[in-house]
C-alpha cells in the first residue's frame, strides 16, 4: 500500500468517525422542527440516571399465600423483561407489590407494561371456555400479517394443537361461528370460523397497534396472575443520582479514552495510531449496538460494564503488540514479525474473552436488575472488542505502516541486541 493511499483512507475515515461521533452524541441539536437526540439519546436508561414511575398493586384479597405472590413476581419479572425493561424493580411491601419502571411517566403507562391480570382463552359464543393458554401455548410473539397489520402468533403445544383443533371444529358447527379471544375479561378478537383447523400455528388479529400486540405476547408467555391486584399509590420518579450524572459519566468517559490513545501513542507510536482508530471505531460501533437491542437500559453499573468492555479492547491491543514487539526482536522481519503476532495473540485475546462473556451471559440468566443491566453491556462489549481487536486493527496497521519512512522507529520495533 503507498503512502497516498494510506493518508486517503485515513482522511476517509478520520471524515466517517467525525460525522458517525455527532450522529451518536449530539443532543438537543435543532433539525426542523425537533431537536437532535443522538443514538445513544436512543439508548434506554434506567431509573437512577433518567427516572421513572412507579405503582403500587395491592391485591383485592387480603389472604393471599407466599407461593402465590412469589408467583406474581416471577410472573410480573417475565413480562417486564419481555418489554425490554430489564432494570424495572418489583418489590415487596408486606402483601403488596411495588413496581418501578424506568423511562415511564404516568400509571396507565405502568399498566399496560405490565398487561392484563387475566388468561388467555378462545370461548364460543354462549361464552363457554373451549380452550386456555395455560400448558397449551408453547409459544406468542408480536408480528405484521402481509397487509402490515400487527397480530400475535400463537405457536400451540401438542395437546394445544388438539384442543384448538376439536374448538374449531365446534365452532364451525355453529350458527353464530365466531371463535371470540379473551385475554382476561376483554375480549381481543372475534374471528369467523368456517372449518376445522388443525395447525400448530393460530394468529390472534384486530389488534390496535404493535406494542399492543407485543404487550399481549408478553402477558401470554409469562401466564396468568394468579392474584387479583387494584393499583393503590403512584408517583413519577426522578434520577436518583441526580439529573447531571449521566453528563458527568460521558464527560469522564472521553476524558478516559483521549488519556488511553495518547498513551497508546506515546507506547506503541504507529501501533498505537492504529490501535486509537479502532478504539474510536468501536465506541460508535459499540454504541449503535446498544441502541439496536430493545432489552439494553443503561443503568449506573450499566456504564461500569462498558468501561470495563473498554479495557478489555485496549488490552486485547496490548497483548496483540507486544506479541508482535517480542517477534521482531527474535529476528523476524516486520510482516512476519506482524502475521505471526496476530496468529499468536488471538488465541490468548479469545481466551480470556470467551470467558468474560461465559461470566457475563451467567450473571444475564441468573441475575435481574442493575445486576443484569452490567451483564448485557459487558456481553455486547467484549463481543465488539473482539472483532475490533482482530479485524479492524489488523486492517488499520496495514494502512498505517507506509507513513513513515523508517518503518521499525515509527511502530517502536527493535531487535533484542540493540
Amino acid at each position: 500500500m503507498s503512502k497516498c493511499k494510506s493518508i486517503v483512507i485515513l482522511t476517509i475515515l478520520g471524515i466517517l468517525i467525525a460525522f458517525m461521533g455527532f450522529a451518536c452524541f449530539a443532543s438537543n441539536v435543532p433539525v426542523g422542527i425537533r431537536n437532535y437526540k443522538g443514538v445513544f439519546g436512543v439508548i434506554g436508561k434506567g431509573i437512577d440516571l433518567n427516572g421513572g414511575y412507579y405503582a403500587v398493586l395491592e391485591p383485592e384479597n387480603a389472604d393471599v399465600s407466599e407461593e402465590d405472590l412469589t408467583a406474581a413476581i416471577d410472573t410480573l419479572r417475565k413480562r417486564l423483561d419481555d418489554k425490554g425493561y430489564t432494570e424495572a424493580t418489583i418489590t415487596r411491601e408486606d402483601k403488596n407489590l411495588r413496581v418501578e419502571i424506568p423511562e415511564v411517566d404516568n400509571a396507565e403507562e405502568v399498566l399496560n407494561i405490565i398487561g392484563d391480570q387475566g388468561e388467555l382463552t378462545f370461548r364460543a359464543y354462549d361464552n363457554t371456555i373451549l380452550v386456555t393458554g395455560k400448558n397449551n401455548i408453547k409459544n406468542a410473539k408480536a408480528g405484521y400479517d402481509e397487509n402490515g397489520s400487527p397480530i400475535v402468533l400463537l405457536e400451540f403445544t401438542a395437546e394445544g394443537q388438539k384442543a384448538f383443533a376439536i374448538a374449531t371444529e365446534k365452532v364451525a358447527a355453529y350458527e353464530d361461528n365466531k371463535l371470540s379471544i379473551y385475554l382476561g375479561d376483554s375480549v381481543v378478537s372475534a374471528p369467523t370460523v368456517e372449518q376445522k383447523i388443525d395447525s400448530p400455528n393460530a394468529e390472534i388479529s384486530g389488534i390496535g397497534s404493535i406494542e399492543e400486540a407485543q404487550t399481549i405476547a408478553s402477558v401470554i408467555k409469562s401466564g396468568a396472575l394468579e392474584i387479583k391486584f387494584d393499583v393503590g399509590a403512584t408517583q413519577k420518579m426522578s434520577a436518583s443520582l441526580g439529573e447531571n450524572v449521566l453528563n458527568n459519566a460521558m464527560i469522564a468517559t472521553g476524558i478516559g479514552l483521549v488519556v488511553v490513545i495518547a498513551i497508546l501513542i506515546a507506547f506503541y507510536g504507529g501501533f498505537g495510531i492504529a490501535a486509537s482508530v479502532a478504539l474510536m471505531i468501536y465506541v460508535i460501533l459499540y454504541t449503535c449496538v446498544l441502541a439496536i437491542f430493545p432489552w439494553v437500559q443503561l443503568t449506573f453499573p450499566g456504564i461500569a460494564g462498558i468501561v470495563l468492555s473498554i479495557g478489555m479492547a485496549v488490552d486485547a491491543n496490548v497483548i496483540i503488540f507486544d506479541r508482535i514487539k517480542e517477534e521482531y526482536e527474535n529476528g523476524k522481519t516486520v510482516t512476519s514479525a506482524i502475521k505471526s503476532g496476530y496468529k499468536r495473540a488471538v488465541i490468548t485475546v479469545l481466551d480470556s474473552n470467551v470467558t468474560t462473556v461465559l461470566a457475563a451471559i451467567v450473571l444475564w440468566i441468573l441475575c435481574s436488575g442493575s445486576i443484569k443491566g452490567f451483564a448485557i453491556t459487558l456481553f455486547l462489549g467484549v463481543l465488539v472488542s473482539m472483532f475490533t481487536a482482530v479485524v479492524v486493527t489488523r486492517w488499520l496497521t496495514k494502512v498505517v505502516r507506509p507513513l513513515a519512512k523508517n518503518e521499525e522507529k515509527f511502530l517502536g520495533l527493535k531487535r533484542r541486541d540493540a
